[in-house]
């Protein structure tokens, strides 16, 4: 590879880096405390390719015997398209097919077997705001059943399987690839239904006791009495 191209390359990497890391689009990959990383990576990155660029002009303005390198070509240029694809279009969060692939796996699964736990109570309110990972994980874990007679409001985005319409959320342990499926069941508001897949949604309801359970993934039940599209999160991982 020519080190023009290896320059180019650097240059639109760490372009790529610095511009999904300072407008939000990095939450799409990593946790927000990751946001440090993707900047100061891409600011290396261009600061090399910058450095190298000023260290050749500079030799050849001074004469230096230009060094003929072999094996470049379309070949070579076609190392930028992915490059250009960040860039141009950064990839879009995780959604449905990533919670469809997942094998029915939940964040829930692994822990329940070493038994019950104590949760905190639910604070005062006649509708309480809650994540779709303390809704799930208190369906699967809590002996104490804190959930039931409540009405709580999550915000999750539409996955179906072949029998039921779900809300979902993925949750990330550091980046987009260790991501794990949370999952609540749907029912009582036929609007679920006619939404389509990958639509964000808050949803308010009561838990169906019972309902999460090993035979499911530790998905619960929801008996939605109110149910409103709304916008991605900028956060869309939990």
């Amino acid at each position: 590879m020519r080190r023009e191209t290896q320059n180019i390359l650097l240059v639109l990497l760490g372009g790529a880096l610095l511009k999904i890391g300072l407008n939000g689009s990095y939450l799409n990959y990593v946790k927000p405390s990751f946001q440090w990383l993707v900047v100061g990576t891409g600011s290396v990155m261009v600061l090399l390719a910058v450095l190298a660029i000023v260290r050749d002009l500079r030799r050849h303005a001074a004469g230096a015997a230009e060094t003929h390198e072999h094996g470049h070509g379309r070949s070579t240029w076609m190392l930028l398209l992915p490059v250009l694809a960040i860039f141009l279009i950064a990839p879009p969060a995780l959604g449905s097919d990533s919670v469809n692939r997942n094998d029915g796996r939940s964040v829930a699964q692994g822990e329940r077997k070493t038994g019950g736990a104590k949760f905190d109570p639910l604070p005062p309110g006649d509708v309480v705001p809650i994540t779709m990972t303390d809704f799930v994980t208190r369906s699967a874990w809590d002996d104490a059943n804190t959930l039931n007679d409540r009405t709580v409001r999550m915000t999750g985005f539409i996955v179906r399987d072949k029998t039921s319409t779900m809300m979902a959320r993925l949750v990330m342990g550091c980046c987009a690839a260790d991501a794990t499926p949370v999952r609540v069941r749907l029912d009582g508001d036929p609007r679920a239904a006619a939404l389509p897949v990958d639509s964000w949604v808050e949803v308010t309801g009561r838990i169906q006791p019972g309902t999460a359970t090993e035979a499911n993934s530790y998905t619960p039940a929801l008996t939605v009495s109110d149910l409103r599209p709304v916008p991605a999160p900028a956060e869309p991982y939990e």
